[in-house]
């Protein structure tokens, strides 16, 4: 697992050939859905907050590491987070102590209406600050590779000339 996120995740943001905003605005959208409980509109919410920015906003966005970083919502993730997203959603909304513990969200199949609004709640705060953080490490993870590329090409120009 470790190394297909490496593969799949991690090294797509390192080898992007893009400006470290333009990176980093796509891997915040997908972080950004991802942490929703949308899955199935996942993609039409990444291709319209893309549309939105580049044509709206003046902003392009990589697409592909939108899509790529949705999977941060993923089929061993899901019920997880949305049992995250359902108590952060009744503590939002005070209903703190409507809480049913985990084994009973996940056994039970409780209906939308019962978890529906504190999951569409509760997600939010993690989607926000999700995104924040990981535009935050993707822009510093491409700018610290593209730095050591920009040295590594000045140490081969260097090496490459004759000095008297």
């Amino acid at each position: 697992m470790r190394r297909w996120i490496r593969y799949r995740l991690i090294i797509p943001v390192f080898r992007s050939p893009h400006s470290a905003a333009h990176t980093a605005r796509g891997v915040a959208n997908g972080v950004f859905w991802g942490l929703t409980p949308t899955i199935g509109l996942q993609t039409v919410e990444i291709l319209a907050t893309w549309f939105v920015l580049k044509r709206a906003l003046g902003r392009d966005s990589s697409l592909l590491q939108a899509m790529v970083w949705v999977w941060v919502n993923n089929p061993l993730t899901v019920v997880p987070m949305y049992y995250v997203f359902y108590v952060t959603g009744l503590s939002l909304t005070g209903r703190r102590g409507a809480v049913v513990d985990y084994r009973s969200f996940t056994i039970t199949g409780l209906s939308f209406t019962d978890v529906g609004v504190a999951i569409l709640v509760g997600c939010v705060p993690y989607a926000v600050i999700g995104s924040a953080l990981s535009y935050q490490w993707a822009l510093r993870v491409v700018r610290r590779r593209q730095a050591r590329l920009a040295r590594r090409r000045a140490a081969q120009n260097d090496y490459g000339t004759f000095r008297t």
